[in-house]
């Protein structure tokens, strides 16, 4: 109809459902579906390179430890002695996420509540005094900071209600439950974690260190570490 205009194919295609598809998740909406594709590659792991950059974007800095040796241990290259990526996860590569999430999570958490909250990149919404039971307004405040949270390190668009949403709750709820029933603990966040955090605050309902802990988990999510 277009005289075979390549142009008006490429039209087409943009506007189609599938190629302005967000990714596989909204492309496979049927679970089923996705599970008869589990084994054909629709997922890769993020190089080293592509972690660092993912860093940067979500928090502003990069991590700065995927290079050199630690890259290569990651499945990254160095175009001598190892030239091909490795295509899937080893042990000493799962410590290296462990880790990576830890030291993020660690470097970022109390950093972002030092700022004010119009300023926050990760928890614009909630401050450190409200607690999980508290109350309904507290818990919803609790979820929606959640939601942003799911949204900005995962990319994923969570109901407030929703099960994984839930899921995490339970986590914050979880360690901050934990840490009101032990004694001595220290009203500050780890040594590590507010070094070089001017105007730090302190933490004596234990809530920055639970926001931490969700991060950490995370940032140990199949979302965040793959694609």
């Amino acid at each position: 109809k277009s005289g075979f205009h390549l142009r008006s194919a490429f039209k087409d295609w943009v506007v189609s459902d599938f190629y302005r598809a967000d990714g596989v998740v909204t492309a496979l909406t049927d679970p089923r579906r996705r599970l008869e594709l589990a084994d054909i590659g629709i997922y890769r792991m993020l190089s080293p390179e592509q972690v660092e950059r993912k860093i940067h974007a979500i928090f502003g800095q990069r991590w700065g430890k995927l290079q050199g040796q630690i890259a290569v241990l990651y499945g990254g290259i160095d175009s001598r002695e190892v030239t091909a990526r490795a295509p899937d996860p080893s042990g000493a590569l799962g410590a290296i996420q462990r880790t990576l999430s830890n030291d993020v999570a660690c470097r970022h958490t109390l950093r972002d509540f030092a700022l004010p909250a119009s300023k926050r990149r990760l928890f614009p919404g909630i401050e450190p005094n409200v607690l999980p039971g508290s109350s309904g307004k507290a818990d919803e405040a609790i979820r929606r900071a959640i939601v942003h949270l799911h949204e900005h390190v995962l990319g994923r668009h969570d109901s407030v209600d929703s099960k994984e949403v839930s899921r995490t709750f339970e986590l914050f709820a979880g360690i901050v439950a934990d840490a009101r029933g032990r004694k001595g603990l220290d009203k500050r966040e780890a040594y590590p974690c507010r070094t070089g955090v001017p105007g730090a605050p302190d933490d004596p309902h234990y809530t920055i260190r639970a926001w931490r802990g969700v991060l950490t988990y995370l940032l140990r999510r199949p979302e965040f570490l793959y694609e």
